[in-house]
Formats: C-alpha cells, sequence, structure tokens
C-alpha cells in the first residue's frame, strides 16, 4: 500500500478522535451589541497594550468611543509592571539567564458602570540567555521579548474580557 493511501485513512481516524473528545477551535471575541462604545484607558497613554487592546476590540466590533459619549464601556489598565530578575549564574558567578515578569492589573466596566470584569491581575514570564559576547543582540533580544510578552497580554485579556462578555446582559 502507498503512503498516499494509508495518510486518508489515518487523517480520517485522527479527526474522529478530536471531534470524539469536544475538541473545538476557540472562536474570536464578539462584542454585544447593548453594550456600546468601548475606549481603552491606560496609565500610559502610549501604551503598546492600550494600543493592542484598542485594536483587538474594534476587530471585534466594538464602536470605538468618541469623545463627545458620555456613557461609555472602558476596558483601563491600572498599571504594568516589569520586572527583571538572574534567573542563574555561572561558575564565576555571571548572570547568564534572566528571567522577566510582566504584570498587568485590568478592569472592564459596563457603561452604566457595573463591573463586567473585576481588577484582576494578570502574570507572563519569559526567560532568556544572556551572553556577554552578544551584549548588543541580547538588548534586542530583549526588546522582542517585551513586545511579544506585550501582544499575548493583550490576548489574554482580549479572552477574559470575552468570557465575562457572554455572561454579559445587556
Amino acid at each position: 500500500m502507498t503512503f498516499r493511501r494509508m495518510s486518508y485513512p489515518f487523517a480520517s481516524i485522527c479527526m474522529l478522535m478530536l471531534a470524539a473528545c469536544g475538541f473545538h477551535p476557540r472562536g474570536e471575541l464578539v462584542v454585544p451589541a447593548g453594550l456600546g462604545p468601548v475606549k481603552v484607558v491606560a496609565s500610559d497613554p502610549y501604551s503598546p497594550l492600550g494600543d493592542n487592546l484598542s485594536r483587538a476590540l474594534t476587530r471585534a466590533g466594538a464602536a470605538p468611543a468618541a469623545a463627545a459619549d458620555s456613557k461609555v464601556a472602558t476596558l483601563r489598565i491600572l498599571s504594568e509592571t516589569w520586572v527583571s530578575a538572574p534567573l542563574s549564574v555561572n561558575a564565576f558567578a555571571q548572570v547568564r539567564e534572566y528571567i522577566i515578569t510582566y504584570t498587568v492589573k485590568f478592569s472592564f466596566t459596563a457603561a452604566d458602570n457595573t463591573d463586567v470584569v473585576a481588577v484582576q491581575e494578570q502574570k507572563l514570564q519569559r526567560d532568556f540567555v544572556y551572553a556577554d559576547s552578544h551584549a548588543l543582540g541580547s538588548a534586542v533580544e530583549q526588546a522582542t521579548i517585551r513586545e511579544e510578552m506585550q501582544r499575548d497580554m493583550a490576548a489574554m485579556l482580549i479572552r477574559q474580557v470575552g468570557v465575562a462578555l457572554r455572561h454579559f446582559k445587556s
């Protein structure tokens, strides 16, 4: 039997097993129509996290809040904290690995000031190897890790808001 003939039954069995276990792809965030316009308020007005969240909410169908809107749903970024700490050292007591911890406190309120998501804190951690011989490269790597962590944090917060909005009664 050829590989091609064997691959079809194998793929079919895999699909049936996935369907049987209850697996289904996670859906995108859908903002209820009764929620109204939504704005993101960050402690830092130039926060990349705030920008990522604003774009994600707009993609989900949320109307951006205008300055004249008096009653708007608000996603508040109460704090963003970055901590970098040594993770391991070599025999000469030089740091070889660092761990970066990104902590965000946030809340989401509806236009009538009811809490959709009460104040919560989320953390992400990444570790990276620091090489003295590539100090410039390590700085670029750290910047890349921070950007990725901000994107991951935005996705995590949007998922949490999405779960809360499924149970939200407008």
